[in-house]
Order: C-alpha cells, then structure tokens, then sequence
C-alpha cells in the first residue's frame, strides 16, 4: 500500500504533464535516451546514460524516463519504512513511509530524471538492510552518483563498496573553497525538510532515534562542503527526521505523526502549483511588483546565485559574502524561475540567498521584447 501510494503521489498528483520540462542537466540524460553520445562527467554518469539510451530503444516517449523515477521514488519509500521498522519499531517504520511518501522535495526529485532518486532509493536499501548486501547496493549508487558514498559513511563499513563509483573517468567539474561554501551552508538546515518535521528532535528522548539524528547531522555536515548545496543532496537526512518523527507515535497516540503529515501534505499543494511551473501566475506577481520600481542605476553591480563557475561574465554572490566584492549597490535579480520547483535547484538558491542576506527590491527590469520579468534585490549580510 505504500508503495501504490508512494507512486500515486508521484505520479498522478505532483506532476502536470503538460508542463514537463527536461531542463539543466536533465538535457543530457534525454540526448542519451535520444540516442545521442553523450561524454561522460558527473552531470551525465556512464551507468545511467546507458540505461537511459536501453530505454530509449524500446519508447520514443521520454516520460518513460520519469516513470522509472517515480517507480524508484516509490521503492524507496518502502526502504524507508524498513529502514525504521529495523532500527526503532515496526509502527515508526509504517508512519516513516507515510511520512516519506508525502515529503515534497522527494516526491518532487522522483519526477525527475537527473540522478537523484535512483542512487538515493539504493541508499535508502543500503541501510535498510546492512551487511554485504549493503556494500553492492552503496557501489551501485556511487556508479550514479559517486558523493552518495560520503552520506552512506554513517552505516559504517559497508561505505567502502562507494570506493567503485571513483573508477569511472569523469570529468570533475570546477569546486568553490569548501570551507567558504561550508560557512554559507551550514545555516541552511531548511534543505534538510520542511520545518514540521523538526518536530521529530522530540523523539531523542528515545534512545533508539539517536542513530537517526547522528545520520541527519551526519548528511548536513558532509553535504555544507558542496558550493550548490540543496534539498537533492539531503534527501537521506530528511529520511531520517521523518524516522524521528515515526517514532513518537504510540500504540493509541499519533498526534505528532498526524500533525506533521497534514503540514506535509499541506507543502504538497504548494509543490502542484510550482512544479515545473509556467511564467503565470508567478511572473505576473512579480509583474505588478516591478510596476512601482525604477530601472537598475548602472552603478549597481549584479551578483548571480550559482556558485563561482569558469568563464562567467558577472560575479558569484560568493565573492560578496567572502568581503572581495565592495559597493553601495550590489544587488541579485529575482526571476519566475526562483519561485516554482525544477530540477535545476533554481527554488534552493534563492531560499539560501533570503536565508544568508536581508534582500531588499530597489530595481526592476521589463524586457521590451518579452521575457520575463526580474526584480533585483540590495543584498545586506545577515551575519
């Protein structure tokens, strides 16, 4: 039942079909499915690519690619519910699936094509079940995505079988200083899950939701390093708080567990309204908001939201918030697409911009021709 649940979610009520998008790195999985050569690198792995490129031979129709995300995505909700049920209760195991299968950000990654779901649904086994098996089902994933194996180091041994996914030839792409990345994330706890599943912190006074908690820490610290940190990559520790959550229910009290679904399934409202969403009505709010404001002075000096990246015309906010960028007016504009939910994480970047600095609007760009609308915000250090 969870699973079917799981799928349902992901398949009948999350997505609008009809605002598919394969965007970002998603574009290279569907040239692979397409046919395509596609060059190896860590936005495009080997193992998947070629799967994709199998799929590719029997449909011509790329939803078949989201459909075994969502069949993955509703596996590992049943992985979670066995992970629980292993490590605290049965009854916390069963409330953990519920709560899984209605968390936004997973069900939202199960629609997608990039490799998320998949290597985090053979994560989710791997600590379901231990030992050897484990060890296979943690190498499998790194072949997908090779840093799953920093988050699987709190099962303990069974983390060395991540060691295969470094012998692919891969091409690295350009890292920002982990420690500077790591200051600016580590306040960014909201890429663990929504702010109801904290909730779950009571259940440490149970001895047995401890190991869950040292797993939600764990994920968080690993994860801080990376520049363009963001729900994908916490997904496990968000697992793990619902876990927390699951086990606060008792024999004939499931207050905690219900409250925290009903927000749950509350944010899944939110998720249909923004997933994969369409320039209306988010353009158009940003529209009548841009009406009372001025063109940017050309003083200003516009940062981006993504992380330093070679050949980029205009500077990272990494710069601002390491002190070498200086000004009266340095400003980040705000389009539709930081508002909705694709996978190109555009939602993640601007929450950690709100989170790291006061934004305040000052300027507001209409293209003549089209497009879409940006509002541009003063950034401040909030700390």
């Amino acid at each position: 039942m969870l699973f079917v649940a799981a799928v349902l979610i992901r398949g009948a009520w999350v997505p609008t079909w009809s605002r598919l998008r394969f965007e970002g790195h998603e574009t290279l999985y569907l040239a692979a499915f397409q046919g395509m050569e596609v060059s190896a690198s860590t936005r495009a792995y080997p193992l998947l690519t070629w799967f994709y490129g199998a799929l590719g031979v029997l449909s011509s129709d790329p939803k078949w690619m989201v459909f075994c995300a969502i069949i993955a995505g509703g596996v590992a909700v049943v992985g979670a519910a066995e992970w629980v049920g292993r490590w605290v209760s049965p009854m916390a195991g069963l409330w953990t699936g519920v709560l899984v299968a209605l968390l936004p950000e997973h069900a939202a990654w199960s629609t997608s094509t990039y490799n998320v779901i998949l290597p985090h649904a053979l994560l989710i086994w791997a600590f379901a079940l231990g030992g050897w098996r484990a060890f296979w089902l943690i190498a499998l994933a790194a072949c997908l995505r090779v840093e799953v194996g920093l988050a699987a180091v709190a099962l303990g041994w069974p983390a060395i079988g991540a060691l295969l996914g470094l012998f692919w030839d891969l091409d690295i792409p350009h890292i920002s200083d982990p420690s500077l990345a790591f200051e600016m994330n580590l306040p960014m706890v909201r890429f663990l899950g929504p702010p109801a599943l904290f909730l779950g912190l009571f259940g440490l006074l149970k001895r047995k939701t401890w190991a869950l908690f040292a797993v939600v820490i764990w994920v968080h610290l690993v994860s801080a390093p990376f520049d363009d940190y963001g729900a994908r990559h916490g997904l496990l520790g968000s697992v793990a708080l619902c876990g927390m959550v699951a086990s606060l229910a008792r024999p004939t009290r499931h207050l905690l567990p219900l409250v925290v679904a009903f927000g749950l399934n509350w944010d899944l409202v939110d998720l249909r309204t923004s997933w994969q969403g369409d320039e209306a009505p988010v353009g158009a709010d940003l529209a009548v908001a841009a009406e009372a404001l001025p063109p940017l002075p050309e003083s200003c000096t516009v940062v981006l939201d993504e992380p330093p990246i070679v050949g980029q015309t205009q500077p990272s906010h990494f710069a601002f918030y390491a002190g070498a960028l200086r000004g009266e007016c340095v400003v980040w504009g705000e389009e539709f697409w930081h508002r909705r939910w694709s996978s190109r994480g555009l939602g993640d970047r601007a929450l950690r911009m709100r989170t790291l600095y006061h934004l305040t609007p000052v300027a507001a760009a209409r293209p003549e021709g089209g497009g879409p609308v940006r509002i541009y915000h003063r950034l401040e250090r909030r700390w």
